[in-house]
């Protein structure tokens, strides 16, 4: 199908064949634009991915998930001024999805921490989702090396910490 084929080019920053792709599907969804602003924000074309948002909003609804996809290109490319703005857009277009806030909460806060701002980014996580009136379950990540448990990642006091057996 046409998202798969712009998946793969998404995953693999084949730009020019998502484009010929997108623009040769003749019916496109929220699903195809959302895959092409997922395509835009993995090359860090924040610019063209909204105004391919912003194409899509010219006769549809705004959707959460084309925002959030957009947030998790921010985040791996560190952006934060435009990471806020578009989390403060996604607050206010989507006030009620508050389950798709909080994905929004943890990719912002994920930024403020990949640029150092440690502090910030624990305040603005806690502060958003008790205002969301939300539960995040921490997770817990384990690497296997040749079938054994080499670390556990473990959250403890609202940081990670690491065990090495």
């Amino acid at each position: 199908s046409h998202i798969c084929a712009l998946n793969a080019c998404s995953h693999s920053g084949l730009l020019q064949e998502a484009w010929s792709i997108f623009n040769d599907t003749p019916f496109k969804t929220e699903r195809i634009f959302t895959t092409m602003v997922d395509c835009l924000s993995r090359l860090f074309l924040f610019d063209e991915a909204q105004n391919l948002i912003n194409e899509y909003e010219k006769t549809n609804k705004p959707s959460v998930i084309m925002y959030t996809s957009l947030l998790s290109g921010l985040r791996n490319n560190r952006n934060r001024y435009l990471s806020e703005k578009i989390y403060n857009r996604m607050k206010s277009l989507f006030p009620d999805q508050k389950q798709d806030l909080v994905a929004g909460v943890i990719l912002l806060s994920n930024i403020y921490s990949s640029v150092g701002e440690h502090e910030l980014a624990t305040t603005f996580r806690s502060d958003q989702i008790n205002y969301l009136g939300k539960n995040v379950k921490l997770g817990l990540s384990c690497t296997e090396v040749n079938g054994q448990l080499v670390a556990e990642s473990l959250p403890m006091h609202s940081e990670n910490y690491f065990w090495y057996t």
